[in-house]
């Protein structure tokens, strides 16, 4: 804000300057050419008709040019004024954007006595509260591994066609075909997670001294309904050495689902990472419990009570620059009386002071206004927090809080017509003041384009002043020359008269 309004400013004063330079500028230069032409023509009066000449434009120039130097000067005010308005309602705007939506309020602080076991997060949905929690089971993908081969490019059938049989959880299985010369571990591994059955490959080589160290490593989904069977088919090849899968090979796994008992209720999930049992709670599961484990979700109101304390501060700075910008006593520097009497201002007052006051869109049971959390403004005007009220209201009508100011909406559109609360629809009203077309924008943008007709007629004024001016100097060499005539003839006259004179003397 201040850069622009400073900026804005200091527009007003280089252009004024400017334009009384550039004037002196081509004062001096006038009239040097005037007294040229005047001494051209060898004759003169005396009179400094140069500066005559200049002296009489000035007088006519002069006023016209201070009074629309004048109109720019306070044009340029209005746009540093209305660049201070506009910041510090956009300040307020985002004060209350931060309080507009429902998660907005939900903010809490998880406690766990066995982390290691599990782990947990809260989204903008949770709600206090408490639960005692037992991991009985972790959920598990099956893991498959075949029996050792030599080498990854060993010949599983002789090197004919196979195929390779394929069910999920019990399901109609499906075939992999592996063409003739395509029968190694790698073809194999290749064929699988080509196919995207939902089951992944990989080949090792587990380096373990056995002289059959490559194995193939099969991998489903988490859960039970992850399980799978693969069962492979040789044709009229050897099965030589074949593919085999032993569950008793080291590294086998069956597939298992994730079983959780919170507060007695048994809870059955494919997934470790439990987002659907707790409302707005992420539970991610680590270990099996011994013990039930506790999870404490507490309500955090020193951070809701830091966002009311911003809002209430960029109140009432808003309302002292809107005062500042108004006063015309004011002497703060740069935006002090830039707005004096504006209209613009006084509603921009009114709809500032209405947002505050007044009942919610949609006001909760027990607390529908800012009022009844404690947030009123007092005599002086000044919007001030009764922190005692403002608790009371936290501890025990928390919900109609956050109903009073969000509607218990979330990124609900500024083009909605549906009641958004104290904060919701303050964003709105404040979103149309603030936008391109909206009042602030207009009205700075009227003052600019003033000052731009402003520019235009100050252009035109000194054209004509300089036409002005060479006419004036053209009457005044006219005028010089027919004085320098007069005074010849006189003097000759003097002469003759004198030459006369003596003559008769002389007889």
């Amino acid at each position: 804000m201040a850069t622009t309004a400073v900026s804005s400013t200091s527009s007003a004063t280089s252009t004024a300057a400017a334009n009384k330079a550039a004037a002196a500028t081509t004062a001096a230069a006038n009239k040097a050419a005037a007294q040229k032409i005047i001494t051209s023509l060898s004759a003169g009066s005396g009179v400094d008709t140069a500066s005559l000449a200049q002296n009489l434009v000035d007088a006519e120039r002069l006023p016209q040019e201070n009074g629309i130097n004048a109109k720019i000067t306070k044009n340029d005010a209005r746009v540093s004024g209305f660049a201070a308005v506009s910041f510090v309602l956009g300040e307020v705007k985002t004060a209350f954007a931060a309080l507009k939506d429902q998660t907005s309020f939900n903010v809490l602080t998880a406690e766990n006595t066995n982390p290691n076991a599990f782990s947990v997060t809260t989204t903008a949905t949770a709600k206090a509260d408490s639960y005692d929690i037992d991991v009985v089971r972790l959920a598990k993908a099956q893991r498959s591994v075949s029996d050792g081969v030599t080498s990854a490019a060993v010949s599983l059938n002789g090197g004919a066609a196979m195929s390779l049989s394929l069910a999920i959880s019990g399901g109609t299985p499906s075939a992999i075909n592996l063409p003739a010369g395509k029968d190694t571990p790698q073809d194999v591994v290749n064929a699988i997670n080509a196919a995207g059955r939902g089951v992944t490959a990989k080949l090792v080589d587990t380096g373990d001294g056995s002289g059959k160290p490559f194995q193939i490593i099969l991998s489903g989904a988490e859960g039970s309904a992850g399980a799978f069977t693969l069962t492979p088919s040789y044709g009229t090849g050897s099965g030589s050495p074949g593919l085999s899968f032993n569950a008793g090979n080291l590294g086998s796994q069956a597939a298992s689902d994730a079983q959780v008992k919170i507060d007695g209720v048994t809870y059955t999930r494919s997934t470790n990472v439990l987002k659907d049992v707790v409302p707005g709670v992420t539970i991610n599961l680590k270990a099996t419990t011994t013990s039930s484990a506790q999870v404490n979700l507490t309500r955090e109101p020193a951070s809701i009570k830091d966002k009311l304390s911003t809002l209430v501060s960029s109140y009432n700075d808003a309302m002292t620059m809107l005062n500042v910008v108004t006063d015309p006593k004011s002497t703060m520097d740069t935006y002090g009386a830039t707005l004096v009497g504006d209209s613009t201002v006084r509603m921009i007052k009114q709809q500032l002071r209405g947002m505050f006051a007044g009942t919610s869109s949609t006001p909760g049971s027990g607390v529908g206004s800012l009022w009844q959390m404690g947030i009123s403004v007092d005599q002086a005007g000044t919007l001030n927090v009764d922190n005692t009220k403002l608790d009371a209201a936290l501890n025990s009508h928390f919900d109609d809080v956050v109903k009073t100011f969000s509607g218990n909406q979330n990124n609900l559109s500024t083009y909605s017509t549906a009641p958004a609360g104290v904060a919701g629809d303050a964003v709105k009203k404040l979103t149309d003041l603030l936008g391109p077309t909206g009042v602030v924008a207009r009205q700075s943008q009227n003052a600019t384009t003033q000052n731009t007709k402003h520019q235009e007629e100050l252009a035109k004024l000194q054209t004509r002043m300089d036409g002005l001016l060479k006419r004036y100097q053209k009457q005044f060499a006219a005028m010089d020359s027919l004085v320098g005539s007069v005074n010849s003839q006189k003097s000759s006259l003097k002469s003759t008269f004198g030459g006369m004179m003596a003559a008769y003397t002389n007889k």
